[in-house]
């Protein structure tokens, strides 16, 4: 199947269960880090390289130094002002997420999950004129219980739109970033993710990067869309669209871009 073919079968998916109401049947979009690209949000390699600095001399690869790096700030206030200063970005006026925000309001889809701790798709649901509590909620997921967390995400009613940051956000350091932190998830949390992934799901600008992530998304049979500009070479990434797929689903070269999804979908949904 091509990216125009899985594109297209994305769409007939979208039209065949939109609906006002939330459903299951709606697919889930799962977003890392190539989301944010368009709006200047540095890849995880260049964010080590700002954070650390040039020092080629030192031991260990960037990763390794940037994960001792964030274990002596330590979560909190130290943290969120060191990220800040680089994942905290103005929404740009051809951003993809206004496009993203534009499914859930029309309700071709209910909830976002995302592994990004900037706050683009919550700055794009703002310029939408859409009020928290009221029209989405934003579940924050490390700032709470596991059980409260959980309770957050699936308790029923309004508002429809339900927006999960499942590493954490700016606001208060409490995020996911090192390798020691995604090792893998508290139960309950873990149970709730394969719940969630065993949706329908489009995976956006994300290359399953997190251990923690590899051993809780759901391998069941329903639609995996995988969309990213290279086409996947890792074993991970293959075997695990392998499970999800009888055939399976790659959007790549620039419909797999973030911006070239929701341009693609956008303007075919219309």
């Amino acid at each position: 199947m091509t990216a125009q073919d899985s594109v297209r079968e994305l769409v007939r998916h979208l039209r065949q269960f939109r609906d006002d109401q939330a459903s299951a049947e709606k697919p889930f979009f799962w977003l890392g880090a190539g989301c944010s690209v368009h709006d200047g949000v540095p890849l995880n390699a260049e964010l080590l390289a700002a954070v650390l600095g040039d020092d080629v001399d030192t031991w260990g690869s960037p990763q390794y130094r940037f994960d001792l790096f964030c274990d002596g700030l330590g979560p909190g206030v130290a943290r969120a002002g060191l990220f800040r200063r680089y994942l905290e970005r103005p929404l740009t006026p051809d951003s993809p997420y206004r496009q993203l925000v534009g499914l859930l309001t029309r309700g071709y889809a209910d909830m976002v999950v995302t592994v990004n701790i900037d706050d683009l798709l919550e700055q794009a649901l703002a310029a939408a004129g859409l009020r928290e509590h009221h029209d989405y909620r934003v579940i924050d997921v490390p700032q709470y219980r596991p059980e409260a967390a959980v309770l957050q995400i699936t308790a029923p009613g309004s508002p429809r739109i339900r927006i999960i940051k499942l590493h954490g956000g700016l606001d208060l350091g409490l995020n996911l970033m090192t390798s020691r932190e995604i090792i893998r998830y508290e139960e309950r949390i873990e149970q709730l993710v394969r719940d969630v992934t065993s949706r329908p799901a489009v995976v956006c600008g994300y290359s399953f990067f997190h251990l923690n992530v590899l051993q809780a998304f759901s391998r069941d049979r329903s639609p995996l869309y995988y969309a990213n500009i290279a086409f996947p070479d890792a074993p991970m990434v293959l075997s695990l669209m392998a499970q999800r797929n009888y055939s399976p689903r790659f959007i790549d070269g620039k419909l797999g871009s973030f911006a070239g999804l929701m341009r693609a979908v956008t303007e075919q949904l219309t």
